[in-house]
């Protein structure tokens, strides 16, 4: 210490030295950044030029009193709308495409500084502040400020007053140039910020204060050292933080001095630096590498490894309604969902694998997680998690249950079967049981036991072995989960159904109401008695436990749980009942349903099917097939946000029109009419939805999902445009906007020109009536001759016509040489009569008639005497074919019968088919033929699908009677149940 003091109190070259050593030493002692935030990975919802953004460097970010978020990027300013960001531009009056500064002043007027000149607007309509020739080039960063009135904006390192003037405005130099002579620090401003009657702006490598006309340097004496400072930030305990690339400091209210809070190892080299304060009064700011967050004590660093894109942040705005938004350059605009609500983890956080099957928090206060390929443990106060000291045996796979006990042991059931103990004395892993078949689920009674829910039945292990449960009760299939109820009973539920044990017995308990009494997948029951049940079916089941062998359900109405896959049932010791599926987390608090997926943090939709766990605190976690979540404030989680709609623009005949309060205009037959909508007040939810109607047109509510609604031109009249914004997940309706509009009809319309035109009209009326009353009467019998001869000619060629229809159809609908149903007509006569027949529950019979050794009478007498053949057996058959069957030729020697009705067994009709060919030998051409037939028959199966199974069944009998000697009748053998179940 002598040698040290001897240093500081030599020259002062080595005074200077020896600091700049110990500053390099401390920077080196921090090399490393800020310490990495908890190992948490964000959940972000990311806009690009597929939710309208035109460019991705994005400069600033800015809520305006309204509630709406502006975003200025390097391709024009953008405004979000709650879905999507719209462009504010050309049509708005805004020219400029480079953003470069973005301001609201104290009466709402809206500044958008760019790098060909200023603009002032109120956010529909915008105006330059100056003719182009006079603009001022606004710098990049915190460059625009108000107060008293008066906007200060930095254009080219000076600083510019834009004050009021007539209409217009007048620009001018805050410090002119004796200013400047006097101190030159004031030809180099870097970015300006106004705080009540102080104006603070960083000139040259300093920081100025303005109040009134008096200047104020402040340098290394007061904290502020030599940088270029560029971003300001009241905060909620009235300090004043102020940065530049290399450093951050605060003055507190009433100090002289800064103190130092500088970011360890920052140089980022940019004009964006925000600072933002959070809900919690932390401070947000750009870090090297991602975004850091000031606790009040320390810094903590989110970067790539939390999720964060791996790219420059250059703007920062936590919203009015607790949204963090965040904008990148070259990433577009993100939204970190659930900032301060929900914690997530992943494998990128030290998660051994995916997906998370199940949570144990461990006496020691360990979070234990198990997963696909074993499980990992989250230490109190760790960054990370890492993997769990458990030794699993190789084959074991995937940790479906975990228990952690009072003396900081855990239990581990895996689906392989195992069940492990890892004892925390010594950090063994002892195997206690093994499961004799694969495990679903498992559960820890109260009485220690561990309960098996397993591929074939219920095993128990009670501390000496495992045990095949209900043994003549519980059948040998398949079992997910089991529950004990206030009363110590045991309630298994699986494939088979729901069972029960209670004083040393099983039994099985009938539920009525559901689906079917079977196929259930979760179960839960709540102190009360509410048990509550899920299944492969749709919905959640709710009942109340009794004791006796059935139990009495009704649906939860709830559309989210309808739809989507349940996974797990859970409620935590505030009688809250939690459901995980498909499409997130539902939580009903027991007041209202809560609908929770990645809109809200989640770090996934998709939840699994056992992780669910309740802290001491109260806090929930929850796992996915993508990591897990740590939802910190439930109760936050029941209080909807404000959702509040706005009609944001209208256009008629795709012309924007100014903000106004009503709208009249003209008719026009061709001006559609165009209304734009927004959300504010509330988180983007990708689920929102629009209720809509124009009163005056419309009754009833129309829904949808888009942020702009269309219609047709509209007819002259009085219409109010009416719309509330819809957010399924909570809920919530917003209070109805209301916009009324009124078409004027055109002048020939209005009530004087009606009147006017009416006079004209009788007038014209009666004139005509008198010159041509009297050659009406020949005119009329001219009229009649020829509305006669026309009428005659028209029935005419109306009954050709229809005598034409008649013979196409019946061209295209039967054969042309026996006269019968060609096979596309059969075929749909079979259709109808199979559908009639199913519908009605009545038989169908279908028979394939095929003619014997057919071949042989086209070979031996030609194809003429085979037609002839043809003709004569489709009299024969005809004849004998009873009322309501249909004969149809199929092809070739084929026929096809259709016999509706046609009790099954009874074989008259188509024996009476055969013997009608069998019996009458064919005189064709002096020659005469013997013929026979073969006939397949069959009816109507209940497990027939088309009628096609009908014919290939009828075919498959005509093979059979072929084959076993023809001129026979065989009957189709219906296939047996497996059969047609492996079809």
């Amino acid at each position: 210490m002598k040698a040290v003091d001897g240093l500081l109190d030599g020259p002062a070259w080595v005074r200077h030295c020896w600091r700049a050593l110990v500053v390099v030493l401390v920077a080196l002692a921090w090399l490393g950044l800020a310490p990495p935030a908890r190992g948490q990975a964000a959940s972000l919802a990311s806009f690009t030029q597929a939710q309208g953004l035109g460019s991705l460097e994005d400069n600033c970010l800015l809520q305006d009193r309204q509630g709406f978020v502006y975003v200025c990027t390097e391709y024009g300013l953008y405004r979000f709308d709650g879905r999507v960001f719209q462009r504010i531009g050309a049509a708005n009056g805004l020219q400029a495409s480079f953003i470069t500064a973005l301001h609201q002043d104290g009466s709402g007027r809206l500044w958008v500084g760019t790098s060909t000149g200023l603009y002032v607007g109120d956010g529909e309509r915008f105006a330059p502040v100056a003719a182009p020739a006079h603009s001022l080039q606004i710098d990049a960063g915190v460059m625009l400020a108000d107060q008293d009135g008066r906007l200060y904006a930095v254009s080219e390192h000076r600083l510019w007053v834009i004050e009021p003037a007539g209409k217009g405005w007048r620009e001018r130099l805050r410090f002119d140039d004796a200013d400047v002579r006097a101190m030159p620090v004031l030809a180099d401003i870097t970015s300006v910020f106004a705080d009540g009657r102080v104006l603070w702006f960083g000139c040259g490598k300093s920081l100025c204060q303005l109040t009134g006309d008096h200047v104020q340097v402040w340098g290394g004496q007061q904290g502020i050292p030599p940088d270029t400072w560029t971003s300001y930030l009241r905060t909620r305990d009235g300090s004043l933080w102020v940065r530049s690339p290399f450093y951050i400091r605060a003055l507190a209210p009433g100090a002289r001095v800064f103190t130092n809070h500088d970011l360890p190892g920052a140089r980022v080299a940019t004009a964006y630096l925000d600072m933002v304060e959070d809900g919690q009064g932390r401070l947000l700011t750009r870090s090297n590498d991602g975004l850091a967050r000031w606790d009040g004590r320390n810094w903590s660093n989110f970067n790539a490894g939390n999720s964060l894109p791996d790219i420059g942040i250059n703007a920062l705005l936590y919203d009015r309604d607790h949204v963090l938004w965040i904008a990148t350059y070259g990433r577009g605009v993100l939204q970190w969902r659930g900032y301060d609500q929900i914690q997530s983890w992943q494998i990128a956080q030290g998660l051994d694998s995916s997906p998370t099957w199940s949570l144990a928090r461990a006496s020691d206060g360990s979070l234990w997680v198990g997963d696909e390929l074993g499980g990992s443990v989250l230490k109190p106060g760790a960054k990370r998690l890492e993997r769990w000291p458990l030794k699993a045996p190789p084959q074991a796979q995937e940790t479906i249950a975990l228990h952690a006990l009072p003396n900081g042991d855990v239990l581990a059931v895996y689906y392989s079967g195992e069940l492990l103990r890892y004892r925390a004395s010594d950090g063994s892993t002892e195997e206690l049981a093994h499961s004799p078949a694969y495990a679903h689920g498992a559960f820890f009674d109260s009485q220690g036991r561990t309960w098996f829910c397993t591929e074939h039945g219920v095993y128990v292990y009670d501390g000496r072995a495992v045990q095949r449960a209900g043994e003549g009760v519980i059948p040998d299939s398949v079992f997910f989960a089991a529950k004990e109820d206030a009363q110590g009973r045991i309630w298994a539920v699986g494939d088979a159904g729901v069972f029960r044990f209670d004083h040393g017995r099983w039994e099985r308990v009938h539920v009525v109401g559901t689906p079917s009494d079977g196929s259930y997948l979760d179960l839960d029951i709540l102190s009360d008695g509410d048990f509550y049940l899920a299944g492969t079916f749709d919905g959640l089941w709710q009942g109340h436990i009794t004791d006796g062998d059935s139990m009495h359900v009704q649906r939860v109405d709830n559309p989210f749980l309808d739809n989507s896959r349940i996974y797990f049932i859970r409620h935590d010791r505030r009688g809250w009942l939690w459901i995980g599926g498909s499409d997130g987390v539902e939580f009903f608090n027991g007041k209202h349903w809560r609908h929770l997926t990645e809109d809200d943090g989640l770090i996934w939709d998709d939840v699994t099917e056992g992780a669910f766990l309740e802290d001491p605190d109260g806090s929930i976690w929850v796992g996915t097939s993508s990591g897990i979540s740590h939802i910190l404030h439930p109760d936050s989680l029941t209080t909807s946000e404000s959702l509040r709609v706005v009609i944001s623009e209208l256009s008629l005949g795709g012309a924007a029109r100014a903000p106004a309060s009503s709208y009249r205009f003209d008719f026009s037959p061709e001006q559609a009419l165009t209304v734009h909508v927004a959300t504010v007040g509330a988180p983007t939810r990708s689920t929102l939805q629009f209720r809509y109607r124009l009163r005056g047109l419309e009754q009833q509510w129309m829904s949808s999902s888009r942020s702009q609604i269309d219609y047709p031109p509209l007819p002259p009249g009085d219409f109010v445009f009416e719309v509330a914004a819809y957010d399924p997940d909570s809920g919530q309706l917003s209070p109805v906007a209301s916009l009324p509009l009124s078409i004027v009809p055109p002048w020939w319309r209005r009530t004087p020109a009606i009147v006017g035109g009416c006079l004209l009209l009788v007038l014209g009326i009666t004139l005509t009536w008198l010159l041509r009353t009297r050659h009406l009467h020949v005119k009329a019998r001219k009229l009649e001759q020829l509305v006669a001869q026309r009428t005659h000619e028209l029935e005419v060629d109306k009954k050709a016509l229809e005598e034409a229809r008649a013979a196409l159809w019946h061209q295209a609908n039967h054969d042309t040489l026996t006269g019968l149903p060609n096979r596309a007509r059969i075929f749909d006569t079979l259709a109808k009569a199979f559908a009639h027949a199913q519908e009605c529950a009545q038989p169908l019979a279908v028979a394939l008639i095929d003619l014997d050794h057919f071949k042989h009478i086209n070979d031996r007498h030609g194809h003429l005497a085979g037609d002839a053949v043809l003709v004569k057996i489709t009299s024969y058959l005809c004849k004998v074919l009873p009322a309501t069957a249909t004969l149809g030729r199929c092809g070739g020697e084929e026929f096809l019968v259709v016999l509706p009705g046609m009790q099954p067994g009874d074989l008259a009709p188509f024996e009476a088919f055969r013997l009608a060919i069998a019996n009458h030998p064919l005189d064709i051409e002096g020659l005469l033929l013997s013929m026979t037939c073969s006939v397949g028959v069959t009816w109507l199966d209940p497990r027939d699908r088309v009628g096609v199974d009908l014919v290939r069944r009828a075919d498959a009998a005509l093979y059979r009677a072929k084959s076993g000697g023809r001129n026979r009748v065989v009957v189709g053998e219906v296939p047996p149940a497996d059969a047609v179940a492996r079809s």
